[in-house]
Parts: structure tokens; C-alpha cells; sequence
């Protein structure tokens, strides 16, 4: 049996990923913590665990950071990311972190079952649909000899967001538009300031108009 700590904070997110791993018979969830500081006290008590899933976006401490404190404390227990953050910089920095499997949250079953079972024997696991990307994009800059400016792509949530941005609206407006929640928007404006390298808004949208991602 594959003992699991789910660390997340959206209950609706929590019990459908508790639902689908719990029709395994070779999988057990142990428990779900809400924060990295339940989680500490969780592995306090020397429950044995086989693996941690955790978000990226959580209160206080996210998961990026959660995994340095880990490592930085000597518990090497697997851990895979499961986030909406489809870019390579939080994903590299995952890696970095100490994490060993990075998914995106649109993946279906079969590839977290298939990341569980990898990174349980230790060895990485990297989103298929995101390593396609990241390799897409590599190449594309790699034979692409009439481009000397590396230009960054974003995904279609991204471009509809930086759009939604130039055109105004708030998070929660953004949000409304996109049927999606505020926090998911939080999350993937926050995925564009950070591949821009923008501080804040108005920066961003000179950015984008500058360089051709938005028109007006």
C-alpha cells in the first residue's frame, strides 16, 4: 500500500482527488491537511507516509517553499506538485525545491497514478503535456535564426487573462468571465507578472502592447 498526505486547501479540490485515489486498492490516503504547518505536525508523529501531493498556492507557506523546509529539515519523503501553475518557472523551481513529480491539475487519473508509481520508486516525474511544451518552445527558439528576441509564449488561460487585464477588470470580474475562481485568476495573473518580469499592472500591459500580445 502507497501511503498518501494530501496538502490542500480547496475542499472541493480535496475530496475529489480522495474520492479518485481511494478506488485503488494499492493506494491508502493517509490523511489531507489544509497548510505546511499541519503538515509538520502531521510528520511529527511518525506516521508512515510514502508520499506527499501538494498545491502550490496556500496560505502562509506555499508548497515551493514547504518542499525547502522539508528538505531543509531532513525528511526526504517524496513529494509531487499538483498545480493550475503550467509554466516552466514555478515547475523548474519545484525541481529545485526538492520536489520529485510536477503535474498540472487538468491531468486525468491515469497520469497521477502513473506519476505515484514513478516517483515511488524513486525515480522524476514531469507532466507530459507541460515537458511537450517546454520542449516545443526550446526548439522553436533554437531554430527559429530570424529571432534574436526570445519571446515568451504564454498558454491560452494567460493570453485571455493579460487581455482581460488590459481591458480593465479585477480579479473577481476576470474571474466571472472565465468561469473560473478568483484564486485560480489570482494564480495565473501571478504565473504572467512573473514570466514578464512586470511589478505590477500598468507595467504588464505596456509590456504586452509593446511586444505585440494585446492590440488595441
Amino acid at each position: 500500500m502507497i501511503k498518501i498526505v494530501l496538502v490542500e486547501n480547496q475542499k472541493i479540490m480535496l475530496s475529489s482527488l480522495t474520492a479518485l485515489l481511494e478506488r485503488y486498492d494499492h493506494i491508502e490516503t493517509v490523511t489531507a491537511v489544509s497548510n505546511a504547518k499541519d503538515l509538520l505536525a502531521l510528520l511529527n508523529t511518525k506516521k508512515p507516509i510514502d508520499l506527499i501531493i501538494t498545491d502550490i498556492a496556500m496560505p502562509e507557506t506555499d508548497g515551493i517553499q514547504m518542499i525547502r523546509d522539508l528538505r531543509a529539515n531532513g525528511i526526504e519523503i517524496p513529494v509531487i506538485i499538483l498545480s493550475m501553475l503550467e509554466d516552466e518557472k514555478h515547475s523548474f523551481a519545484a525541481f529545485k525545491a526538492g520536489a520529485n513529480g510536477y503535474l498540472s491539475k487538468n491531468v486525468d487519473i491515469d497520469e497521477v497514478l502513473f506519476a505515484i508509481n514513478k516517483v515511488t520508486k524513486g525515480e522524476r516525474y514531469f507532466a507530459s503535456e507541460l515537458a511537450i511544451t517546454v520542449l516545443e518552445r526550446y526548439f522553436k527558439y533554437a531554430t527559429d535564426s530570424d529571432n534574436d528576441d526570445v519571446k515568451i509564449l504564454f498558454n491560452e488561460r494567460e493570453r485571455q487573462v493579460l487581455k482581460l487585464i488590459a481591458e480593465g477588470l479585477t480579479n473577481q470580474e476576470i474571474a466571472d468571465v472565465m468561469f473560473l475562481s478568483r484564486r485560480t485568476v489570482e494564480g495565473i495573473r501571478q504565473s504572467v507578472l512573473d514570466k514578464t518580469g512586470a511589478k505590477n499592472s500598468a507595467v504588464l500591459i505596456k509590456y504586452a502592447i509593446l511586444n505585440g500580445y494585446i492590440d488595441f
